[in-house]
């Protein structure tokens, strides 16, 4: 495998950073995962405007515009000799810091005044099939949204649940494949690397995010299908007894699109009819990014 790592494709096991650049030191970078279907990168702007978003949120220019990175990413995935790919996007702020002498440890926290960023795209094959998710309710809560931690590369929140679901999990048996994490006050946020919505009667619902970032760019895709057919599509405060009570429910993921999430909490929840409908949108999106 080859990785781009500041501007050049390198062998994997010659793909480092510096230990003092500062994702590495204290998670002070930004990352999002790409769909790459038939070579073209899915849902780009949505994606580049994640990206420099949260690059904007942290406080630094990533030295960088769309079309330079989707042309590093088209790259990697070529280089790698991939036409469907799950592509890692990182931009993080680049080495040193810029802190006080008398206080070391400041020194080294305190950005640079001119950050020198370093992009990193590593691209991975797409799994041969993504059948319906079981997903587990986590006792380790979601991390604030003060800054975009889904973006980030401090993802201890979602690290600590994959961990739950592991420790959970019984003797000789599979861990659920994703945790639901919750906020303070017990309402759902989504998964570790998934957004999660429910159908019923009145509406598809997912949940309101406040100041946080999605945990994809895959739901905002899913919301625009829905209401082009039509669909009314409402964010709330939702527990985990409203999702396993649904008609139907599934998540958002970057693989996938849309997929049926089959169990929460060991509860049968399932697709239907509005998931179907929405997976076959979500195909013909893809069909059509193919073709360009």
């Amino acid at each position: 495998m080859q990785h781009h790592v500041g501007g050049d494709l390198v062998d994997a096991d010659d793909a480092t950073l510096p230990v003092d650049d500062r994702a590495v030191a204290f998670g002070d970078g930004v990352t999002d995962t790409v769909r790459v279907y038939g070579g073209v990168p899915f849902a780009w702007p949505a994606h580049a405007d994640r990206l420099f978003d949260a690059c904007a949120a942290l406080g630094f220019d990533p030295d960088v515009d769309a079309a330079d990175l989707r042309s590093r990413i088209e790259a990697t995935v070529a280089a790698n000799d991939l036409d469907e790919a799950l592509v890692r996007v990182s931009i993080t702020r680049g080495r040193g810091g810029d802190g006080s002498p008398a206080l070391p440890g400041a020194a080294r926290l305190r950005p640079p005044v001119d950050p020198d960023p370093t992009v990193v795209v590593t691209a991975t094959p797409v799994p041969a099939s993504t059948p319906p998710l079981t997903v587990q309710t986590v006792r380790t809560r979601a991390s604030s949204g003060d800054v975009p931690t889904a973006l980030t590369h401090g993802r201890l929140d979602a690290v600590r649940a994959q961990a739950e679901l592991r420790r959970a999990a019984p003797p000789d048996d599979d861990p659920a494949d994703e945790a639901l994490l919750l906020d303070a006050d017990g309402r759902v946020v989504g998964g570790t690397v998934t957004d999660v919505a429910f159908v019923d009667e009145e509406a598809v619902r997912m949940p309101a995010l406040g100041d946080r970032t999605p945990r994809t760019a895959t739901r905002s895709v899913v919301r625009e299908l829905a209401r082009d057919e039509g669909l009314p599509v409402v964010d709330g405060a939702y527990t985990p007894a409203d999702v396993r009570e649904a008609a139907e429910a599934f998540v958002a993921d970057p693989t996938a699109g849309v997929r049926p999430l089959a169990r929460l909490d060991g509860v049968p929840v399932g697709g239907g009819p509005v998931t179907d409908l929405l997976s076959e949108l979500f195909a013909a999106r893809v069909a059509a990014t193919r073709g360009r």
